[in-house]
């Protein structure tokens, strides 16, 4: 009961905010941003990231995931519920795979990104005209 309540009055909160100002958000600027401003920025920074970045959020969320896991087996067996315990356990190597797995492609993820960077700023020593793509030479058309 009382969680709920904690709830409405959070709730309550942001909505008085809300009223009051006018606006919840400001970007990086300290522009003020009412809801459907925000939603339009925060979309074009969705769209807009890259899989580089996608690939450490996968990895940063991934510790989370382990914390709980390791807590519910913790508290499960300690409650005796010990199937609970049983299957918590058993993901337990699901999840280190995937968290090795991501790791890995974060780790070629990187190395194609300062590949990249580095055939970019090849190309900006010879002069801009986009005479090496990703190591290979391309014609120029008369």
């Amino acid at each position: 009961m009382i969680e709920w309540i904690v709830v409405v009055l959070i709730a309550l909160g942001i909505l008085i905010r809300l009223k009051r100002r006018k606006y919840f958000w400001k970007d990086k600027k300290g522009n003020e941003l009412n809801l459907k401003e925000f939603l339009k920025k925060w979309k074009e920074g969705v769209i807009n990231i890259t899989p580089l970045q996608q690939t450490k959020t996968s990895l940063w969320s991934t510790i989370p995931i382990f914390a709980g896991l390791i807590w519910g087996m913790v508290v499960t067996f300690i409650a005796g519920v010990y199937w609970m315990t049983l299957i918590l356990t058993f993901s337990l190597p699901l999840v280190s795979m995937n968290f090795i797995s991501t790791i890995q492609k974060y780790r070629a993820q990187k190395r194609a990104h300062e590949a990249f960077q580095e055939a970019m700023n090849q190309t900006k020593k010879i002069g801009g005209k986009n005479e090496i793509i990703l190591g290979t030479k391309k014609r120029r058309r008369s």
